[in-house]
């Protein structure tokens, strides 16, 4: 009896030891599998903090050139209006002085002349105000649009290397 005694001892002990190493493997196998899933979640938030981060920027790069326009935008009102007041205080000033001086036509063909003169000049003027107006109105579009199109710009540029690194 003490043989079967031994050999279940050793049987036991053998079940012991396998289960032991087993049980290593297995903690070793769930430590390893535990750093890679800490180490790729760690990458996960790197990237996901550097992305925040590109969005931060790129935000507020926006933001400045939204300011840019803007800024733009205010400076160009302020100098169409300054014409259009220069203008109308010319043009005020010219007709005031015209009536005076149709007030001392001596006949009518002279009034009619004198008419005629004032209508031509201030079409011509006219003309000419609207082509500076005009003229003023498309560069101020461009100043404003300018800061926005350079920054849609850079984020297309983005997005273009964002896709083609994938």
């Amino acid at each position: 009896m003490a043989t079967a005694f031994e050999t279940t001892q050793d049987t036991v002990r053998s079940a012991v030891t396998q289960l032991s190493t087993q049980a290593e493997a297995a903690l070793s196998n769930g430590k390893a599998a535990m750093e890679q899933v800490t180490a790729k979640s760690k990458e996960a938030v790197e990237a996901s903090m550097k992305s925040m981060d590109e969005m931060g920027e790129m935000t507020r790069a926006n933001v400045d050139a939204l300011m840019v326009s803007a800024k733009a935008a205010t400076t160009g009102v302020e100098q169409l209006m300054a014409h259009l007041t220069e203008a109308s205080k010319k043009s005020f000033e010219e007709t005031s002085a015209m009536v005076k001086t149709l007030a001392s036509a001596k006949t009518p063909n002279d009034l009619m002349q004198l008419q005629s003169d004032f209508a031509k000049t201030q079409f011509d003027e006219a003309v000419a105000q609207y082509s500076k107006m005009t003229e003023m109105m498309v560069k101020l579009a461009g100043e404003v649009m300018e800061p926005m199109q350079n920054q849609m710009a850079v984020a297309t540029d983005k997005l273009k290397s964002a896709w083609t690194a994938k």
